[in-house]
């Protein structure tokens, strides 16, 4: 059951995290910049910037973890260096889950979640995105046809 809280929270704080990133991300971006055809290469930066950062975060929850809760948790090609927690992270929140090292017991529910959370931010990313290069193509479009 605490591997089922665990994830939950794992899974909220995600999408919290992610919902200040994109707000901050956002307002961050100069006004110069929203109407300029560099716009969906700039959201895709702060995007792909944004997910390494959860990906990282996603990293110290595994450390955690694995140091307090669930120290026989790993093995297989696990070293136990923090690349390798940032590595389970990352194949985790892509939702690739093809990592060479073997998860056992509770925290696999912990890393099922995560990658749930990951697909739901991931796509939460592609929308924003899309809304990013759709607001560029509407306003090039919109222009071309008055000029």
């Amino acid at each position: 059951m605490t591997a089922y809280l665990i994830g939950i929270a794992f899974m909220l704080l995600t999408a919290c995290l992610h919902h200040a990133l994109l707000v901050l991300a956002t307002s961050s971006v100069p006004d110069r910049l929203r109407s300029s055809k560099a716009l969906p290469i700039t959201v895709f930066g702060l995007l792909a910037l944004i997910h390494l950062i959860e990906i990282l975060a996603g990293g110290g929850v595994y450390l955690a973890l694995h140091r307090t809760l669930y120290p026989e948790a790993f093995g297989g090609g696990f070293s136990g260096t923090w690349n390798d927690y940032v590595y389970f992270s990352g194949m985790n929140f892509t939702t690739l889950g093809q990592t060479g090292m073997k998860v056992t017991g509770p925290l696999r529910i912990v890393a099922m979640m995560q990658a749930l959370a990951g697909f739901m931010v991931l796509t939460w990313s592609a929308s924003y995105l899309y809304g990013a290069c759709r607001q560029q193509f509407v306003g090039e479009y919109e222009q071309s046809r008055e000029g």
